[in-house]
């Protein structure tokens, strides 16, 4: 039988992957290098503000128009909207989706890898990915995965989602069942590893980083919390995230999981 791996990432719409990836280009010298510039930093601005209002098809429209598509700044907002967009989408669309924001995250990879952004959406999609590939792949890519996360952090210790991201994945390896963990150390002779710590001190990063950023920062505290045994803060954080503002589709996730667990504190 086909057994199937939990996702390590669970990174859906988002308001989290908002402006806070912006680049500046440097400034060229000559009227027409000054004219691609102003050129592209409007497009990457009226794109990065329709990703914020979760306005995915336009923003995808808009970076496509984009006349030099080999630009490191398209390129990984590319990846990025792509993926979100095929978060609501139905098989096959979705898996469609998921591949193309792959190459547009290979492609960013490969124009600049000495920014965190291509480091973050590589890792994310390289995960995605290889979760359509079957488990072998899934489980081949771990370790991969999770040095393009390390490398994302160490090149901007200050995004919290970056920090979200990486505690997400040591959650994920620490929370896996007996099962799946023989899977995974058939596959490595020194399977990738996480625990609930090193979880815990990611998800702090990131809360401390940008206190209350993302609402399902405070669900994976809360978990991990409880995973520790430390209840009064599992509490805490959990009610936090049963009483969140629904503004999108992670809130209204966070809310319906927050709300069933706190019930059973």
């Amino acid at each position: 039988p086909i057994i199937s791996i939990r996702p390590l990432l669970f990174v859906t719409s988002l308001s989290l992957f908002s402006s806070k990836e912006k680049k500046q280009e440097s400034p060229k010298t000559t009227k027409m290098a000054d004219e691609t510039v102003k050129s592209l930093s409007e497009t990457i601005q009226h794109a990065d503000q329709l990703f914020d209002e979760n306005n995915f098809q336009e923003a995808y429209d808009l970076l496509q128009k984009y006349s030099a598509q080999e630009t490191y700044e398209i390129k990984w907002r590319l990846a990025r909207v792509t993926f979100s967009l095929s978060k609501p989408q139905p098989s096959p669309r979705k898996e469609e989706l998921v591949r193309e924001a792959f190459r547009y995250a290979e492609e960013a990879l490969k124009l600049n890898d000495g920014d965190f952004a291509s480091h973050k959406w590589y890792s994310i999609l390289l995960d995605a990915k290889s979760s359509l590939d079957g488990i072998k792949e899934r489980v081949t890519q771990l370790e991969t995965v999770k040095q393009h996360m390390q490398r994302a952090v160490e090149l901007n210790p200050n995004d919290p989602t970056s920090w979200y991201i990486l505690g997400h994945f040591y959650y994920g390896l620490a929370d896996l069942p007996w099962y799946q963990r023989k899977i995974v150390s058939t596959i490595f002779a020194t399977p990738p590893t996480g625990t609930y710590e090193q979880a815990l001190d990611c998800f702090e990063k990131a809360e401390a980083t940008q206190p209350s950023f993302y609402s399902m920062n405070h669900l994976m505290l809360a978990k991990t919390y409880q995973a520790l045994k430390q209840a009064e803060k599992a509490k805490e954080f959990m009610t936090l995230a049963a009483n969140v503002a629904v503004l999108n589709e992670d809130d209204k996730q966070c809310k319906e999981e927050a709300t069933k667990l706190l019930k059973k504190m």
